[in-house]
């Protein structure tokens, strides 16, 4: 049982059986969608809105409603009923507008000020869509017109700006700001659009960072169809430099999550660190990768058992202040690096199916290296063990009491020595002695932990 969105009594549908005979279902479309919910105005209201999972989608109840009203009011309703005070319609649900556009853009029953919505709404899909002809046409019935929406003045501008004419931005948002002067939440969209504008127009000034379109698909496709399209204007552009061919990499969702394995014994292991530009994954890459392959529980710092790369960042980014700070790495470092993907092919050969001992490697490196296997298109099929997670259990007997272990406090607690901290193949070394040594600590049966065992027994006679 729900209630009434009118009187607010119990009904089975949005509108009890009186209210729906008595209501202006148009007036009512109208008042919700202005309606901002919890501003206390309509108890009924906002005990409705209260229950959703984001009060915004209060406005979505025109949707149901306006099957009461006729074409093309009913139409235009559920338009706005997607769109809200928006300005544009959801990429997902663009095809359904176009069909609403296309039948109704012309239909008697609408106001000018209607008509010049659903055009507003029609430019801003057409130019996201790179249909810059359609936006084009659309631009110039709106441009022409006397009743213009504020939203649609907000797609003209953008519009504008988009295709390299910032003159014309200039004078939309002018335009604007004349007709909405008395509209303070308005004044700050148009602001906005007008420091944007300025920033385009400097750019242009200085010949770089003008907008070309980049989508994930058929880039080179829509940039020449943009190309075309400003050049019929008379703007110049040019194709944009292209960067170092990188492999396409296999989806997320199509490659493995890495495998931890808390079983610690094995003497034989690869223990790494990687350094990255950043802590997400998503969006920040590895500039080096160090590891030594420990046998025998024999941990190397040169020769074939140890490896060291930098690497170029997948996405070019450059290393911050921070970033340089922390680690010493410098962009003159990574100048003459390789890929990611080539040297994490190497680092893979190297590994060997060997165990892969890294520190916080979980929840950090590994999932660095996920990004890395996924453009050089190999699987990491090697167990992963964190040494983070393992020293946990020795704090107290460590006496270290900080929340959470890191390796500088592990170190210094097991006396292991890191002569250049933040470096990944001194942290891969690291990380090695210091695992080796909780190892003893956990098994005083293993070489070392067994000499140290009888030393304190005949010490118990002195």
């Amino acid at each position: 049982m729900t209630v009434c969105i009118k009187c607010g009594k119990e009904s089975e549908s949005i509108l009890c059986g009186a209210c729906r005979e008595t209501t202006d279902i148009e007036r009512l479309c109208v008042e919700i969608l202005a309606y901002r919910p919890g501003c206390g105005e309509n108890p009924v209201w906002d005990a409705a809105a209260a229950g959703l999972s984001h009060a915004g989608n209060f406005k979505s109840v025109v949707f149901a409603l306006s099957d009461r009203l006729l074409p093309p009011k009913r139409e235009y309703m559920k338009v706005l009923s997607i769109i809200g005070d928006g300005a544009n319609v959801q990429k997902k649900s663009r095809p359904w507008f176009y069909e609403i556009y296309d039948k109704n853009k012309d239909a008697a029953g609408l106001s000018s000020f209607e008509i010049n919505r659903l055009r507003g709404v029609a430019l801003g899909a057409y130019y996201m869509d790179y249909e810059y002809e359609k936006a084009e046409e659309t631009a110039k019935l709106l441009c022409g017109a006397a009743d213009v929406p504020p939203q649609a003045y907000l797609n003209l501008a953008e519009f504008y700006m988009t295709t390299r004419r910032y003159d014309e931005a200039a004078r939309i948002i002018a335009e604007a700001r004349a007709r909405f002067r008395d509209d303070s939440e308005k004044a700050g969209a148009f602001n906005y659009l007008e420091k944007k504008n300025r920033d385009r127009m400097e750019k242009a000034a200085t010949g770089k960072g003008e907008y070309m379109p980049n989508p994930k698909e058929n880039a080179a496709k829509v940039q020449a169809r943009y190309i075309a399209f400003i050049s019929s204007l008379g703007i110049e552009a040019k194709p944009p430099v292209q960067k170092s061919a990188r492999p396409k990499p296999i989806p997320r969702e199509d490659y493995p999550d890495p495998t931890e394995t808390r079983d610690c014994g094995f003497d034989t292991f690869v223990a790494f660190d990687v350094e990255t530009t950043g802590f997400d994954p998503k969006k920040d890459s590895i500039i080096e990768i160090g590891a030594v392959r420990v046998i025998n529980g024999v941990v190397p710092e040169s020769g074939e058992n140890v490896f060291q790369s930098f690497t170029k960042t997948i996405d070019r980014k450059k290393l911050s202040e921070y970033v340089q700070e922390l680690t010493g790495i410098t962009p003159d470092d990574l100048k003459d690096a390789r890929e990611v993907w080539d040297v994490f092919k190497d680092f893979m050969d190297f590994a060997d199916g060997c165990v892969l001992v890294g520190f916080n490697c979980i929840s950090f490196d590994s999932r660095f290296l996920v990004r890395a296997g996924r453009y050089a298109h190999i699987e990491m099929k090697n167990a992963f063990f964190d040494v983070m997670s393992y020293a946990e259990k020795f704090k107290r007997e460590l006496g270290i009491k900080t929340p959470k272990v890191s390796l500088e406090t592990l170190a210094d607690a097991l006396s292991v020595e890191n002569p250049q901290a933040h470096r990944a193949l001194s942290d891969a070394v690291t990380t090695a002695k210091a695992f080796l040594k909780l190892k003893e600590m956990d098994n005083p049966d293993m070489p070392g932990g067994l000499d140290d065992m009888i030393a304190d027994i005949e010490s118990w006679d002195d």
